[in-house]
């Protein structure tokens, strides 16, 4: 595998390389990787639409995997990928190169979706999930690194959330001594690095029970990283992006532990909803008195809160909506900022099939006028575009 050459081409440069690379550098075959997500459809189609039209079409092999492939294989088939990456692609993936070098046939690997002769959707069995610690959590072969992710998979099941449907259970977690070797490694690469996150509940690192924070894992993972070569500069950034906590994981231990080993003054804790009866119906597992619980106690160690929302729940009435409102409205006295989200209806999801609900006029107004004073901030108005006029 490692004799293969591989290219990433930057989106704007994606046909020019794909011909140098066809024509100059001789190459008789590509295998071309996509990872898609349900908000990058719209671009992607036209891509895929390009791509049928180009004389070189059968010199090119299309895999694509990542969120919205896993949940619409046969849409991503006829838009014209030969193969669909289901679910985790760090084992699949390489798989099908193994296969397609050795001439194999990739129909008999598991963890893909294709068409068959008759144009009919076929789906293999699952892969094997993998063990995080058997993976590196970025690409140093290509000079690209990101946030380390820690944790894989959520034991709540949001209803607006694709990861139990595409990765589930068990939830896995890369080891303490395996995150403090890549940060190493890092640190060999670079003289300054902040060491950032992917999980979806920082504090949940390492815990057996969700209502029980693993407090010694968490700082066997926070100690070591702290304790890398002092005279490099590092920092370290839990619980904050591109991760969040939950509320009910916000305890006095989870913060004097990262007030004792991090950098960040700031957290960003997950509410979603001011209605105690949308909680309820996207089973978010919590409620709306813990997170001004969880605020205020942070508060307290000086940390200052980004609150995560979403409005546009298809269930929402304008009560609802006024209940998210009158809670931004308290969180803000308490000195918190809000991140607020639009709700994306996405594949996999119970929302998938059902229209994302519009924001109340008078919300509306009131959410634009934050945005424009900087007293919200998110993607939420890009969001709220693209899904009335797409979904």
């Amino acid at each position: 595998m490692k004799d293969i050459p591989i290219f990433i081409p930057r989106p704007q440069e994606f046909f020019m390389e794909i011909e140098r690379l066809l024509t100059v550098k001789g190459f008789s075959k590509l295998l071309v990787g996509f990872s898609i997500n349900t908000f990058q459809m719209a671009e992607y189609r036209e891509l895929f639409r390009k791509l049928k039209m180009v004389n070189y079409r059968q010199q090119m092999v299309l895999v694509a995997g990542g969120p919205h492939p896993s949940a619409r294989p046969q849409e991503l088939l006829e838009l014209g990928a030969d193969f669909v990456v289901i679910g985790e692609g760090e084992k699949t993936f390489p798989e099908i190169v193994r296969a397609l070098v050795n001439r194999h046939d990739v129909s008999k690997l598991k963890g893909i979706a294709f068409l068959n002769a008759g144009h009919k959707l076929v789906i293999t069995p699952k892969n094997d999930l993998i063990s995080l610690d058997d993976y590196p959590p970025f690409a140093p072969e290509h000079g690209l690194f990101s946030a380390l992710e820690i944790m894989r998979g959520c034991r709540y099941h949001c209803t607006y959330c694709q990861v139990p449907t595409l990765i589930g259970r068990p939830i896995r977690f890369r080891s303490p001594e395996t995150i403090i070797k890549w940060g190493k490694f890092l640190l060999k690469q670079r003289e300054n690095w902040d060491f950032r996150f992917i999980t979806p509940n920082a504090f949940g690192y390492g815990a057996k029970r969700a209502s029980e924070p693993n407090y010694r894992l968490i700082e066997d993972l926070l100690a070591g990283l702290q304790a890398l070569q002092a005279k490099k500069r590092r920092r370290i950034f839990f619980g904050t992006f591109p991760s969040e906590v939950r509320p009910e994981s916000v305890t006095d231990e989870t913060l004097r532990l990262t007030r004792e080993y991090c950098d960040n003054d700031n957290l960003t804790v997950g509410a979603q909803s001011g209605s105690p009866r949308i909680l309820k119906a996207i089973r978010r597992g919590h409620t709306v008195e813990a997170v001004e619980t969880a605020v205020d106690l942070a508060n307290s160690y000086g940390f200052q809160m980004n609150v995560d929302f979403i409005i546009g729940f298809p269930e929402e009435t304008a009560e609802d909506q006024e209940l998210t409102i009158a809670l931004c409205k308290r969180l803000l006295r308490k000195n918190c900022k809000i991140h607020m989200h639009y709700l994306i209806p996405l594949p996999g999801t119970i929302y998938e099939r059902q229209k994302a609900r519009a924001i109340e006029p008078d919300i509306l107004k009131l959410l634009r006028k934050w945005s424009n004073e900087g007293i919200i901030f998110g993607s939420w108005q890009h969001q709220y575009e693209k899904v009335q006029k797409e979904f």
